[in-house]
């Protein structure tokens, strides 16, 4: 049996939804991340903790707000901040034009040998 893993936390997961639907209500958090409700609403109070969201009321809704710079500023494990992990899923992506991975990262699919650095070269010509 292989282990499963992800390469984002619940947390993570929770921040991008709210970002992307700052409507979402509990249910629809939970259901998109994959989680309860009971774990999302955890994960919310404790992204409120930090200030890195707020909450407001709109009607019977709660509307969420990603305060950027908390975000950013924040570093809780290990020796990358945020603002590096975001930089480095960006090029991995290619979506940073002219962004060049470190010597021997690639991004290829079996059997190929291109870098990120080629394939946005590519694009670029």
């Amino acid at each position: 049996m292989s282990v499963k893993w992800g390469l984002l936390t619940n947390h993570a997961l929770v921040l991008i939804h709210v970002t992307e639907h700052p409507r979402s209500t509990l249910r629809d958090i939970a259901s998109n991340v994959g989680i309860t409700e009971r774990a999302a609403l955890s994960i919310l109070r404790a992204l409120e903790e930090d200030s890195i969201i707020t909450r407001r009321k709109e009607g019977r809704r709660n509307v969420y707000t990603v305060n950027m710079e908390a975000l950013l500023a924040h570093r809780s494990h290990g020796t990358y901040s945020i603002e590096e992990i975001i930089g480095a899923l960006f090029a991995l992506s290619g979506r940073i034009p002219g962004a060049v991975l470190p010597p021997g990262m690639e991004l290829a699919q079996p059997g190929e040998r291109d870098t990120v650095a080629e394939r946005l070269g590519a694009r670029e010509g």
